[in-house]
C-alpha cells in the first residue's frame, strides 16, 4: 500500500493559484537527455508614449526572475541568456506608467520587444503614511499572513514599505489589497531582496488569490555560514514544491524524485479516498505545439504525495488539524479551472487562474517562493 491509501483526506485551506504568464521560462525536450537549449536574448527601445522621447533608467525584467535591463541613453535595452519559454517582460520607470509584454522565446532566437510608456501623476497624499490606523494595522496583519504566509521562512520575511497598501473589506468576507508603488520585501530566510509589482489580491472564504511581477536581486551573504543557510533554505523551498512537481512531471521524473500521484474523481457529495487510482505522467502531460512546453490535462482532482519529506507541526497548525501528528510525507492536491494548464520548464502555469491548489502546495506561500531560473546544484 502506498502513503495516503485508505486515509481520510482533510484539507483545511486552500488557495486559487495565480499562474501568470510572468513566471516562465522555457526548455527543449533535449533537457530530459541532460542537454541544454540554446538561451535566447531580448532586446528593444523604450519611448515616451506621447513625444516618443527615447526613456533612459527604465527598468525592463522577466518577471519571476533576477533578470533584467536598465535602458542606456537611447532608450534601449539589451537582456541574454533567457531560457526558451514564455515569459511577461515587464517596463517601469518614475512618472510613467508599468507595463507588461507576452513573449514567447525559442532556443537561440532574438525577439525584439519594444514599448511606449504613458506618463502619469502621483497624487502623493494617497501614500500619506499618517492615514494609517489601528483598522489598517489590522488588515496588514491579515494580508501578511495570507500573502507572505505561515511557514517558518515567513518569520524572517519582512515587508519594508507596507505604507503603500491598501484595503477594503465587504461585510460578506471579500478582503482585497492594492499597492500604491512597488513593494518592497526582504526575505532573510533566502537572501532575497525582491520588488513586487502586486496587481491583485484576493480573499474570500478559504479562497485566496494573487497575480504580480516579482523581480529577485540576491542579497550578499555577511559570511560563509550565511551563504550556507540561505542555500539550505532555497533548497527546502525548492524540493517538494509545486514547481518541483510540475518540473518533474514534464520531464518524466516525478516518481524518481518521491511524487507519488493519484486521480481522485468526484462523487455525489464531493471526493472520497475510495475512488481514487494511481496515474502517472504519461495520463497527464502531452505535447503542445512548442517543444519547450507541456500541457497537463486530468478529471477531478489530482493527489500528490511528497515522500522525501515529512509534514511539520506548523503545518498542522496551519491546516487546523491538531488532532493528530505529523505525517511522514507531504499531501497535495490540484485542481484545473480550465481544460488544461501549460507548463514551461521552470515549472511555471501559463494561464491566469489556471488552477486551484490545496494541502502543502497551498500552506507555501510567498515567502517560501525562490526566482524561476533558481535550481538547487545537483538537479
Amino acid at each position: 500500500m502506498w502513503p495516503g491509501e485508505g486515509n481520510v483526506m482533510r484539507v483545511a485551506q486552500f488557495l486559487v493559484l495565480i499562474f501568470s504568464i510572468t513566471c516562465f521560462t522555457g526548455i527543449d525536450y533535449a533537457l530530459s537527455q541532460n542537454l541544454s537549449p540554446l538561451p535566447g536574448s531580448i532586446e528593444g527601445r523604450v519611448v515616451d508614449a506621447e513625444t516618443g522621447a527615447p526613456l533612459q533608467g527604465a527598468h525592463v525584467f522577466l518577471s519571476g526572475t533576477k533578470s533584467g535591463a536598465v535602458t542606456n541613453h537611447a532608450g534601449r535595452y539589451r537582456i541574454q541568456n533567457a531560457s526558451p519559454g514564455t515569459y511577461r517582460l515587464v517596463f517601469s520607470i518614475i512618472g510613467y506608467g508599468r507595463t507588461a509584454s507576452q513573449l514567447t522565446v525559442s532556443p537561440g532566437q532574438n525577439q525584439i520587444v519594444h514599448a511606449k510608456l504613458n506618463p502619469v501623476i502621483y497624487e502623493l497624499g494617497e501614500i500619506y503614511a499618517g492615514n494609517l490606523d489601528e483598522r489598517w494595522e489590522r488588515h496588514l496583519e491579515r494580508f501578511t499572513r495570507q500573502f507572505i504566509g505561515e511557514t517558518e521562512m515567513a518569520d524572517s520575511v519582512k515587508i519594508l514599505n507596507p505604507e503603500v497598501l491598501r484595503f477594503e473589506t465587504r461585510w460578506w468576507g471579500r478582503f482585497t489589497a492594492e499597492a500604491l508603488a512597488p513593494l518592497q520585501i526582504e526575505n532573510r530566510a533566502l537572501g532575497y531582496l525582491i520588488t513586487y509589482y502586486l496587481d491583485d489580491f484576493y480573499h474570500s472564504g478559504i479562497r485566496t488569490r494573487w497575480d504580480g511581477d516579482p523581480l529577485f536581486i540576491e542579497m550578499t551573504p555577511e559570511s560563509e555560514e550565511q551563504a550556507r543557510y540561505w542555500e539550505e533554505n532555497r533548497r527546502e523551498s525548492f524540493y517538494g514544491s509545486l514547481r518541483h512537481f510540475f518540473i518533474a512531471l514534464t520531464e518524466g521524473r516525478a516518481e524518481e524524485d518521491g511524487f507519488v500521484i493519484y486521480n481522485l474523481r468526484r462523487e455525489t457529495y464531493g471526493y472520497s479516498p475510495r475512488n481514487k487510482f494511481r496515474t502517472s505522467a504519461d495520463r497527464l502531460v502531452s505535447e503542445t505545439d512548442k517543444d519547450f512546453l507541456s500541457n497537463i490535462r486530468f478529471n477531478g482532482r489530482i493527489e500528490i504525495l511528497y515522500t522525501e519529506a515529512p509534514e511539520t507541526i506548523d503545518y498542522i497548525r496551519w491546516a487546523r488539524d491538531i488532532r493528530r501528528s505529523p505525517m511522514r510525507y507531504q499531501t497535495s492536491y490540484l485542481e484545473l479551472n480550465e481544460r488544461y494548464i501549460t507548463i514551461d520548464p521552470d515549472g511555471e502555469v501559463q494561464q491566469t487562474y489556471g488552477a486551484t491548489r490545496f494541502g502543502y502546495f497551498a500552506y507555501h506561500r510567498f515567502a517560501d517562493k525562490t526566482p524561476r531560473d533558481y535550481r538547487p546544484e545537483g538537479f
